[in-house]
């Protein structure tokens, strides 16, 4: 695995972490941004790239996608019913969003579980976008910035742990799979089985 990042062109790698930030920012769950960063993590250690230039594209990606979701949110709102317009932009929902929005924005672009409904909300309730350009890019710096620094750091150690792994480990993991399919197999023959021994019994 190792030379293999280690062959990846370097922009091919700035792009799909822009990418996969950028999906990862709008508030899409299930992205695995942390993926190209380890692979840019080899490339940093290998001198084919800089951290900052890693850092940089992936602050990128994470804080125009979350510009994205929230103007998306603002714009889906619109074609809502006017009872949850109303829910959305009430009073007491600015006021928790100008107590609480700027930290729960910063917040969210590390936390997963917060990230998608932080995005779509500020944009749904109108949250100031001045404080919001602010709060994302804090949040998309310390995030990529805090990530990126780890992985530079602790990645080469991060692979060889997994390359190990998976030498240990990858014989038992197919000799589960196979039977896995053989149990799967021998259930629905028997199903069938079953289910032929009943159409073919003879009705009183």
């Amino acid at each position: 695995m190792t030379a293999w990042l280690d062959s990846l062109s370097p922009i091919w790698l700035h792009l799909t972490t822009f990418l996969m930030m950028f999906l990862e920012g709008m508030g899409i769950p299930g992205i695995p941004g942390v993926l190209p960063m380890l692979a840019l993590a080899e490339s940093i250690h290998a001198h084919q790239t800089t951290l900052l230039e890693a850092i940089l594209w992936g602050v990128a990606g994470n804080w125009f996608g979350s510009l994205a979701g929230y103007r998306l949110a603002a714009s889906a709102l619109r074609r809502l019913p006017a009872r949850w317009q109303r829910v959305a932009r009430s009073r007491r929902t600015a006021g928790i969003m100008r107590r609480w929005g700027g930290l729960a924005v910063i917040v969210s672009r590390t936390v997963g579980s917060l990230r998608t409904p932080v995005t779509l909300y500020a944009g749904a309730s109108a949250y100031p976008w001045r404080a919001y350009l602010l709060f994302s890019l804090l949040g998309a710096v310390l995030h990529v910035g805090v990530w990126q620094t780890l992985l530079w750091r602790f990645g080469p150690e991060i692979l060889q742990s997994f390359e190990h792994m998976q030498a240990q480990v990858l014989p038992y993991l197919l000799v589960a799979a196979a039977l896995i399919v053989l149990l799967l197999v021998l259930k629905r023959r028997r199903a069938h089985d079953d289910t032929g021994d009943v159409e073919g019994e003879p009705q009183n």
